[in-house]
């Protein structure tokens, strides 16, 4: 048998028994490969992490156990940059991106609000209950807050985009500076704006107990919970992966 009559025939075969004809991945197919590998695991290590916490409700050995997964996770980018070097893919270049008034993160995907300190919507000094978090910071029942709000006067924040929403706790961590505990106050890149040393609210709500929230603390590194009627910092993401 002719030989591209051969290959023709081994197609078929592979066709018929449901095996994949194995072909190159793009640069950037490789790149989106690695960043959802990459999601998962962290997503599992993070769970896992939690999970122990209550088997055990011991806050202080779930810090480096969380800070391991970080570490994994955020490392990621220089493997997958150094690998994409050249390429012109999404991973051929740095990990955060400064938009003006956002940061992107290439790795996971988000888009974060920068902070200011102009007394304004972005303002680093507000603080919020968790239920106030949404009700003004995102929504917008005063004419000066609210990163969806929509009417005459103000058309949501960024491009119109308005599906801006507190972060999970695993997607708050990811801008964390490592190792644990953080060297440098407050505990992450310059940037992101003028950050404050302290307590920002997650979106997630603590799994036997309704009533609080997790949060993520900006002076050391601290994952931890507290009730949602406490007074928080916030910072608004979108996106991801």
């Amino acid at each position: 048998m002719p030989k591209p009559l051969m290959l023709l025939a081994a197609t078929a075969v592979a066709l018929v028994l449901g095996v994949s004809v194995a072909h190159a991945l793009t640069p950037e197919q490789l790149c989106q490969k690695g960043r959802y590998d990459a999601a998962a695991k962290y997503a599992q290590c993070e769970d896992k992490a939690i999970g122990k916490l209550f088997a055990s409700n011991d806050l202080t050995t779930l810090q480096p156990a969380l800070s391991k997964c970080r570490v994994k996770y955020t490392g990621t980018w220089l493997r997958l940059q150094l690998k994409a070097l050249g390429t012109g893919s999404t991973c051929d270049n740095p990990r955060f991106a400064d938009n003006g008034g956002t940061v992107t993160d290439r790795l996971t995907g988000l888009e974060w609000e920068k902070k200011t300190g102009d007394g304004m919507v972005h303002d680093k000094d507000d603080m919020y209950t968790w239920l106030t978090a949404n009700e003004y910071f995102l929504t917008g029942n005063d004419p000066f807050h609210g990163l969806n709000k929509f009417d005459s006067n103000y058309i949501c924040f960024v491009d119109n985009e308005c599906n801006w929403r507190l972060p999970t706790r695993a997607e708050l961590q990811t801008i964390l500076l490592e190792p644990f505990a953080c060297t440098t106050s407050p505990c992450t890149a310059t940037i992101f704006g003028t950050s404050v040393a302290s307590y920002y609210w997650t979106s997630t709500t603590l799994a036997d107990n309704s009533n609080y929230a997790w949060f993520v603390r900006f002076d050391d590194g601290t994952v931890g919970y507290d009730q949602k009627i406490s007074s928080n910092h916030v910072r608004a993401v979108r996106g991801g992966l």
